[in-house]
């Protein structure tokens, strides 16, 4: 069988880093390889260090500032000499989460992330999916957020404006490519305790706790199996669809 090829941007992430060890787990269980194509912004500390425990995966690093367009576009160029088209693409970036009232809302902030999490998303598409349709195959798989599965709470506008948008991008590409054999989905989990949370009063994050109905914040690795669901031939007949990982909230 056919080393996959895995692109994840934001792998440098708690989810990232997690995955990619996930996914060593499984492919060593499998007696399979695979290789990842890990993209960071600026630390690529944990990258590094994770590269030295690995066998089954092959990680080949790449950094890009993802708010910058053109280096989107030199990170994309880049790739074309790792590989000509990716099996899957996990898509993770994200600015640091902060709670704000909207009349504090900093448009050019709003502007910055929609270019870390939708234009780069837009550009790889763009890039990959007439690829990916090409060969018969592909799978897609975007980090959302429970913001988007009903009302989302108070005081979020820029996370919950973007995270719209990225929702809105990922069903669209869905639907052009869904008889091309390629499946792009999405995945909404509640909170996550990670270091996107260290602009986030503590006590926010125990409310946040507190008022869901498992009285707990989601943990990192429940959050896998359902990315590795979504980058798998399970997911052969899901598209467009987001996943609730709310634990029952929404």
């Amino acid at each position: 069988m056919e080393n996959k090829v895995y692109f994840i941007t934001g792998a440098s992430s708690e989810v990232g880093i997690s995955f990619i060890r996930s996914l060593e787990e499984k492919l060593e269980k499998e007696e399979e390889k695979a290789t990842v194509i890990a993209h960071y912004a600026a630390h690529d500390e944990a990258l590094l260090a994770l590269k030295e425990e690995l066998a089954a995966v092959t990680l080949v690093l790449q950094q890009a500032d993802l708010s910058k367009p053109k280096e989107v576009a030199d990170l994309l160029t880049r790739m074309a000499d790792v590989c000509e088209c990716p099996d899957c693409i996990l898509h993770l970036p994200a600015a640091k989460l902060s709670y704000n009232r909207m009349k504090q809302l900093d448009w050019q902030k709003v502007l910055q992330d929609m270019e870390i999490q939708v234009h780069s998303l837009l550009e790889i598409a763009k890039y990959y999916l007439p690829r990916m349709g090409k060969r018969g195959k592909g799978k897609v798989a975007v980090m959302l957020t429970a913001c988007t599965v009903g009302m989302p709470p108070k005081f979020m506008s820029q996370y919950v404006l973007v995270k719209y948008a990225l929702l809105g991008l990922m069903k669209s590409m869905a639907v052009e490519f869904a008889d091309k054999g390629v499946n792009v989905n999405g995945i909404s989990p509640n909170m996550m305790e990670t270091k996107f949370l260290d602009n986030i009063d503590g006590k926010i994050i125990e409310m946040n706790r507190e008022a869901s109905t498992m009285k707990r914040n989601v943990r990192v690795e429940e959050v896998l199996p359902a990315i590795h669901l979504l980058l798998s031939e399970g997911s052969d007949y899901m598209n467009g669809v987001n996943l609730n990982l709310t634990g029952g909230d929404r």
